[in-house]
């Protein structure tokens, strides 16, 4: 277009030279036939000087005014139009100069405008888009999108961490081909077929574990009911379904540990009821086994409140300066009796005379009775068990040792579960409600502590409890 008005300006400014040549040359022949043939050859070459001058001031003013034009027109409509061609090649940032307010003026000043709005627009495109991306990127699920032909257009981060994929692997591929869940493929298809939402609960296998998902299919249709593809939105639920599935233990369990003492109770008290109670060896052995049950399930009711107590969200430490030396005689002393009753040895090593943390004595207590208690039920007679405390720079560690009968490897991560027992017949005999470990867990998190286990079968146990120096009365 600038080509072309540079060629028609240049085509009319050499028409009007030509039309004031050939004007001359005919005002010269009109004058050399009719005025020149009068006058001397002084005023001949007089009269040609004249027309000479005035052909070229006529030429030069053509120019003049050729010039004036196209600076007043022709190069404002230029770089009017090398600025739209600049913003269609999506360069918004461009200007051009307006410094009058003709029509040439107006159309710079629409043009920059323009350029203006554009900008703006696509700023907020931007920012929509960035957050757009943030949102999908970091939705907390995964997330595929799928195209009208089955090919995958897009695929987040909370999907490639799920699944640990290659994204170039998946991206401008069809569905079927990349996805190794028959389940996934059906759900996708079953959203292609019925164009109707579609919503699943999937339990897939993920390297060494199984995971559940809530599923959802979307068919995203455009204007016009024109189909556009299927939306894939991955939830991970594994955690609530271990957690229902750990409600539905604890209720079982519960039901079952008062169930047993409860039947027990009653069907002594039927028979001591039914006449036994008149002789006196059977009323004393029933009555005995009446006590030992009601002990039993009073332990249970007590350690299921403690529990519950410990798990609320307003539970408070009574935190204070605990030797936790004196704090470990004073519980070893407390359970040497137990421990002489199976002739087993109770050691204690410590080699300063005072460790000194920030925490609850009460609760520390009754971490170390449970830990040390259970350590002299499981340690067959004639064995030992040990108590080792370290004084590290910012921490304490405790070393809970005995030559006990151990816990395989495939019971360690569940030993702090509620009621999980390794051996419930052993753990019944001892008197255990399968609770101790997992009030000992909470009490030890409360103080922001850690404990772990190392254990072989028949090789005995330690638990590691590692608690830091001080905590804020805040923090617990």
């Amino acid at each position: 277009m600038i080509k072309f008005r540079s060629r028609a300006f240049v085509a009319l400014i050499s028409l009007i030279m030509i039309l004031l040549i050939g004007l001359g040359i005919l005002l010269g022949q009109y004058f050399k036939y009719n005025l020149l043939a009068a006058l001397n050859d002084k005023i001949k070459i007089e009269v040609w000087w004249l027309l000479s001058a005035g052909l070229g001031t006529a030429a030069i003013i053509t120019i003049i005014l050729g010039i004036r034009i196209t600076t007043r027109y022709t190069k404002p409509i230029k770089a009017a139009t090398e600025v739209a061609i600049e913003l269609a090649h999506g360069n918004y940032r461009a200007r051009t100069k307006v410094n009058r307010f003709d029509d040439t003026g107006m159309l710079g000043s629409s043009i920059n405008m323009l350029a203006e709005n554009l900008q703006e627009l696509t700023k907020v495109r931007d920012m929509q888009q960035d957050r757009l991306s943030a949102l999908i990127e970091n939705m907390g699920a995964g997330l595929i999108l799928i195209d009208s032909r089955g090919f995958i257009n897009l695929v987040n981060k909370g999907y490639i961490d799920i699944f640990q994929i290659n994204p170039s692997g998946y991206l401008n591929k069809q569905y079927y081909e990349v996805i190794d869940y028959e389940e996934i493929n059906q759900l996708i298809a079953e959203v292609f077929r019925t164009e109707q939402k579609v919503r699943k609960q999937l339990r897939l296998p993920l390297q060494i574990e199984r995971k559940y998902f809530m599923v959802y299919g979307v068919p995203i249709i455009g204007v016009n009911n024109v189909w556009k593809g299927v939306l894939l939105v991955f939830h991970d639920i594994s955690e609530i379904k271990k957690l229902e599935q750990m409600r539905k233990d604890f209720v079982a369990n519960v039901s079952h540990e008062l169930k047993t003492p409860v039947t027990s109770i009653k069907g002594f008290t039927e028979t001591l009821l039914d006449g036994a109670m008149n002789n006196k060896e059977t009323l004393q052995s029933f009555l005995s086994i009446i006590l030992k049950e009601s002990d039993r399930l009073e332990s249970l009711i007590r350690d299921l409140l403690e529990l519950s107590k410990i798990e609320q969200h307003g539970f408070q430490l009574n935190l204070q300066q605990v030797d936790l030396t004196s704090l470990l005689q004073d519980v070893i002393n407390l359970l040497d009796g137990k421990a002489k009753v199976k002739n087993i040895e109770l050691r204690f090593d410590c080699k300063q005379e005072e460790v000194l943390v920030r925490g609850d004595t009460d609760r520390l207590k009754q971490v170390f009775i449970n830990l040390i208690s259970n350590a002299i039920s499981y340690t067959p007679a004639d064995g030992s068990v040990s108590i080792i405390l370290v004084d590290l720079e910012q921490m304490v560690r405790i070393l809970v040792k005995d030559t006990g009968v151990g816990i395989g490897k495939e019971d360690i991560p569940r030993i702090f579960e509620r009621f999980y027992r390794v051996d419930r017949a052993r753990s019944r005999n001892s008197g255990g409600t399968g609770l101790g470990l997992a009030i000992v867990k909470h009490l030890i998190d409360a103080h922001h502590g850690s404990i772990r286990v190392k254990s072989k079968l028949g090789e005995g146990s330690e638990f590691i409890i590692e608690l830091p120096k001080e905590i804020m009365d805040g923090d617990s």
